[in-house]
């Protein structure tokens, strides 16, 4: 079984987010979980954007120690346990406030679909230039 995870990174978390879906994830490319930050809060701060499903393990997963995994031996751990450190989860279930996406945390919703979780973090699409 699987959850759907909606993931805000800001800009300068990149590195150490894609290190951190490396350790917690299942191949390589998870390196690559988060790209070009094209979406921006109120304030103009820029973050990339995932969507991904993972196992319904994922908030433990995310909260344990980690460790490079087989897949990625060298993976930094040092950056992926920076970005773990910052990691807020939500789910619709949770009886927590929602987490105020800000540039000094990364903020996972799980359980909804990318469509309804974007709009709860307050993020805007940047215009693109044609």
């Amino acid at each position: 079984m699987s959850i759907r995870i909606t993931i805000a990174c800001p800009e300068h978390l990149m590195s150490q987010a894609n290190q951190f879906a490396l350790c917690v994830g299942n191949s390589p490319a998870d390196v690559q979980t988060f790209g070009a930050a094209t979406w921006e809060d109120g304030a103009g701060e820029r973050y990339a954007l995932a969507s991904l499903l993972a196992g319904v393990r994922f908030p433990q997963l995310a909260a344990a120690p980690l460790a490079a995994p087989a897949h990625a031996p060298d993976a930094d751990i040092a950056g992926a346990t920076q970005a773990q450190s910052v990691l807020r989860i939500w789910s619709p279930a949770s009886t927590d406030s929602f987490p105020e996406v800000g540039v000094d945390r990364l903020v996972a919703v799980i359980g909804l679909e990318a469509g309804l979780a974007i709009p709860l973090l307050g993020l805007s699409p940047i215009p693109t230039e044609d």
